[in-house]
């Protein structure tokens, strides 16, 4: 036993700000070098995810996590007769000390700790030298920045060059037991272990799976009066950024339970919307290049056949309007709409935008509001559960650019 390099995302800099651990890595090294053991899990940290440009975790990803609570127990036994490495590692001890005292187990003394990137100071480094360089510089690859296992994992190689490249060096055998000592006699909390299972990042290139394999394919409840345009208006409401997110699925699934609704009969209604859909685009007599882009994606959303995408996006214009397509969602001016999450486009842009066209921003979230915009729609900020808890509908970004092109006059 020897280190645990521990690598910490977060939703931001400050836990004195309530900024929260939103994923763990752990690497484990041995005393001559070795590494001999790596974990890693998504934490839900139960609000909003901050900068999610740099860590690149989607709010879906942590909606199944455990919380810091589930894998306390489990984590501090892996930190358990080890001494405490990180690059920068002032920043992790902050976290590190302010999540187990969240937990009612506080870390009482000084944990035994090593920072990589102050040691990189006597290993060709610069004082300040970020983790990817001081990997370039000891030819170490890092494959994904800013994911906590990779960091981690990096991060513990760096150790194991340093501990090879000192082995020979006066004095550098008696400073790497005497640390390693200091971690053995150091006593972590115990806690007990929830036996919730860590959830590792997944692949960005999986496909999650769809929200209609969650809808019964036979009949489990009776199908309510009006269930088919009950379904319609959820389904159209969730569609207003032409992405359903996994909170929206998860409430399709539900409402299709609750409705009495089969996977066949669903499907169904999701053929006859499409098909407003593509009565809709050719409201102004020209179906453009974006309109056949959403068209598609929403067809792929919808789990239609490639056969029925073609039959939309062709250049034969259907019927008329139907009632169903004339009675969606659209903002109005007077309109009520709350922004939140840490958007890509400053906050006070948004707000002049929406005052010059008439909407009206508002800091929280009331019945009265219209609409809710996240930088990331399965956001798990506070707005965005109250809006959930109303039945407000929340959109990306772009989902609000959408509604207020259409709302121009």
């Amino acid at each position: 036993m020897a280190f645990a390099v521990v690598d910490f995302e977060t939703t931001g800099i400050l836990p004195s700000h309530h900024h929260r651990v939103v994923e763990i890595g752990i690497t484990h090294v041995s005393d001559d070098g070795e590494i001999t053991g790596r974990w890693e899990t998504l934490v839900n940290p139960e609000r909003d995810l901050g900068p999610q440009h740099i860590h690149g975790i989607r709010s879906s990803e942590i909606l199944n996590a455990p919380t810091f609570s589930d894998v306390a127990g489990e984590f501090a036994e892996l930190l358990q007769g080890r001494v405490f490495v990180a690059h920068n590692a002032s920043f992790d001890l902050r976290f590190l000390h302010a999540e187990f005292e969240r937990t009612g187990t506080a870390i009482t003394g000084n944990t035994p700790h090593l920072c990589t990137m102050r040691l990189g100071t006597n290993f060709g480094l610069g004082p300040r030298a970020s983790l990817a360089r001081a990997c370039e510089r000891h030819g170490i690859e890092l494959a994904r920045a800013h994911t906590a296992g990779d960091d981690a994992h990096a991060a513990a190689q760096l150790l194991s060059s340093y501990r090879q490249s000192s082995a020979t060096w006066p004095g550098w055998d008696e400073f790497w037991a005497r640390t390693s000592q200091a971690g053995q006699l150091f006593v972590y909390p115990t806690g007990p272990r929830t036996g919730v299972p860590w959830q590792p990042r997944i692949d960005v290139s999986a496909e999650p799976p769809s929200f209609l394999e969650r809808i019964s394919a036979g009949t489990v409840n009776e199908e309510a009066d009006g269930a088919a345009t009950q379904y319609l208006a959820l389904l159209d409401r969730c569609l207003l950024d032409g992405h359903i997110s996994v909170s929206e699925g998860a409430q399709l699934a539900e409402a299709a339970a609750m409705l009495g609704l089969t996977r066949d009969s669903v499907a169904s209604i999701h053929r006859d919307y499409f098909i407003e859909l593509e009565r809709r685009a050719w409201a102004d007599d020209v179906l453009t290049d974006n309109e056949i882009a959403d068209l598609r994606r929403v067809g792929t959303l919808l789990q239609l056949s490639e056969a029925e995408v073609k039959a939309a996006v062709d250049a034969e214009r259907p019927t008329e309007l139907s009632a169903v397509a004339q009675a969606s969602f659209a903002l109005r001016p007077g309109d009520v709409i709350v922004l939140t999450g840490d958007m890509a486009r400053a906050r006070s842009a948004w707000e002049a935008d929406l005052l010059a066209r008439g909407f009206r921003p508002h800091p929280t979230v009331t019945k009265k509001v219209t609409l809710v915009v996240a930088a990331d729609p399965d956001s798990l900020s506070g707005k965005a559960k109250k809006a959930r808890n109303y039945g407000i509908p929340i959109v990306s970004e772009d989902g609000l650019r959408r509604l207020l092109d259409q709302a121009r006059p």
